[in-house]
C-alpha cells in the first residue's frame, strides 16, 4: 500500500513537473512576444520618423526650386525688357539734344535717322 502510494505520489510529481515546465514555456513565449512587440514598435517609430523627415526635406526642396524658378522667370523678363530697349535704340534718339554728337555723326557721314 505504501509502495502504491509512493508510485502515485511519483506520478503526481511528474505531472506537476510537466505542468511547471509548460508554465515556464508559456512565460518564455509571452516574454519573447513582448520583446518582439517592443522591438517592432521601436523600429516602426524610427521608420516613421525618417519617412516624415524625408517628406519634409522634399517639401523644402520643392520650395527652394520654386524660388529658383521665380528668380529665373524674373531674370528672363528683365532680359526681354533690356533687349526691347536695345532694339529701340537709334542714332537719332542717342543724338537728340546733343549737338556735339549730332555734328560728329554728320561728319562721319552717318544719317541721323537710323
Amino acid at each position: 500500500m505504501l509502495r502504491n502510494a509512493a508510485l502515485g505520489s511519483l506520478q503526481y510529481k511528474q505531472e506537476l513537473a510537466l505542468v511547471k515546465a509548460q508554465n515556464v514555456d508559456v512565460t518564455n513565449f509571452e516574454s519573447d512576444l513582448d520583446a518582439f512587440k517592443t522591438g517592432f514598435a521601436r523600429n516602426y517609430d524610427l521608420a516613421a520618423r525618417r519617412y516624415n523627415e524625408a517628406i519634409d526635406e522634399i517639401d523644402k526642396a520643392i520650395a527652394r526650386l520654386q524660388k529658383v524658378k521665380d528668380a529665373l522667370q524674373g531674370s528672363e523678363r528683365n532680359l526681354r525688357l533690356a533687349n526691347d530697349k536695345a532694339q529701340d535704340v537709334t542714332i537719332k534718339k542717342l543724338t537728340r539734344g546733343n549737338l556735339t554728337m549730332a555734328a560728329k555723326f554728320a561728319e562721319v557721314g552717318e544719317p541721323e535717322s537710323e
